[in-house]
């Protein structure tokens, strides 16, 4: 849990005005790279599972 959002802070995805964290898809590598990173404010990334697993499968080396 982030109760005093240091985590949202991290990763850029604390709201400006409002006490809630912005939904922020993000996908980091083995050496703690952002490889992917996309911000929805509140609403949900389309076709999330496929998105993020093709990102993911594309970003393997």
């Amino acid at each position: 849990m982030d109760e005093k959002g240091k985590i949202a802070k991290l990763y850029d995805a604390d709201h400006w005005l409002l006490p809630l964290s912005k939904r922020v898809y993000i996908i980091i590598d083995k050496k703690m790279n952002i490889i992917y990173r996309k911000d929805m404010g509140f609403g949900l990334l389309e076709n999330q599972t496929e998105t993020l697993i093709g990102e993911i499968e594309r970003n393997i080396k």
